[in-house]
């Protein structure tokens, strides 16, 4: 796996270079700084749902408010970001979570984990004939399942196919297809018993006349998603701002839960997308659930998922780098500010479940 990390970082490398030259803050490449002081720099990925809390953060000018130097870097990918990340090219990423683990067992750039973007979000499909056979995991042996393996619920879903005793390795014929229309056309054309898809493939799930059977969120409550990270370093040198820039988006977490129509205004803006596919995507039955919180334990877990699958060789140094320290002192300071706001205090309930 190393090896592995290490050859896709040194394809990137190049393209990161270039893509810092061109990139800046917000949508002009403009750099723009949200409070005097230090300067914070963050992946910024304006298109993607799964980092809604540091995009709303930034929309709605939460980091100036919170008193922290951002500048946002446009970047490509996750696997790009976390690159920057470990070449101190930015100090924060808002995406990830299988690299940001796999990074931190290889050790290099010190990168560790400071907050939450995204939990859940993942869905089984099916035909109709097919629904109610494969909403139970005990019937998928001897069946084809179309997949994506960088999607966080395929290890999810393997660990639990493990624990009634299917082989998902051996038992199950799977196919990575990487994508979720590719996933949806192997199913509804009868390649594949049962897929696995990304909520935002709800819909078109849906136009091919398949059915949604099981919300993975039902196997595995709030299985972790990306990851907010950042590095050792940063930490030591920049932990104000870090704290700051968490506060911003402990706010913008609340934002999205009180404001589902301005900020589904936000992400139709951004994304070019139509109301419908971004209400779906952000509140819809199946949609991720976009929480700042560590989520130190599930982390733990899924760490030992990817290892179980043979993506991880190890998970000694995981809980180490799971700094859940700056996240708790910044949601005290916000619950110190809003303390009858009920959004903040189930993050606290959050916090003491999954972090302590």
């Amino acid at each position: 796996m190393k090896k592995g990390f290490r050859y896709l970082k040194s394809i990137l490398v190049t393209i990161l270079a270039a893509s810092l030259l061109l990139s800046g803050c917000g949508k002009g490449g403009e750099e723009k700084a949200s409070a005097q002081g230090e300067v914070l720099n963050v992946a910024y990925f304006p298109t993607s749902f799964k980092s809604s809390l540091s995009t709303i953060a930034y929309v709605k000018g939460f980091f100036e408010e919170e008193g922290v130097n951002v500048n946002l870097v446009n970047l490509q990918s996750s696997a790009d970001s976390l690159v920057a990340l470990q070449e101190g090219k930015i100090d924060v990423n808002p995406l990830g979570i299988t690299n940001t683990i796999q990074a931190i067992e290889d050790g290099e750039g010190e990168v560790v984990i400071i907050g939450g973007s995204a939990q859940a979000g993942g869905i089984i499909i099916t035909t109709p004939e097919n629904a109610d056979k494969f909403k139970d995991l005990n019937n998928w042996k001897g069946a084809t399942w179309a997949t994506g393996r960088s999607y966080t619920g395929d290890f999810v879903v393997r660990h639990y196919l493990s624990e009634i005793g299917i082989d998902s390795n051996v038992d199950v014929s799977s196919v990575d297809l990487g994508d979720n229309l590719s996933i949806i056309q192997s199913v509804s054309k009868g390649e594949a018993d049962v897929g696995y898809i990304t909520a935002d493939g709800a819909r078109t799930a849906l136009d091919y006349g398949l059915e949604l059977i099981t919300d993975v969120d039902d196997i595995e409550h709030a299985y972790p998603c990306c990851r907010i990270s950042s590095t050792q370093n940063a930490v030591d040198t920049k932990g104000d701002q870090l704290v700051a820039y968490l506060r911003a988006v402990i706010r913008a977490y609340d934002f999205i839960l009180a404001n589902p129509d301005e900020t589904i205004k936000i992400f139709t803006d951004l994304t070019s997308q139509d109301e419908d596919y971004v209400r779906d995507v952000l509140y819809g039955d199946f949609a991720s659930a976009y929480v700042p919180d560590p989520a130190r334990q599930k982390v733990l877990n899924f760490s030992q998922y990817l290892l179980e699958a043979q993506a991880l060789s190890s998970t000694d140094g995981i809980k180490e780098a799971i700094n859940v320290d700056l996240y708790k002192k910044a949601l005290d300071q916000i619950l110190t500010k809003y303390p009858d706001n009920e959004n903040y205090k189930t993050l606290l309930e959050i916090y003491n479940e999954f972090d302590t």
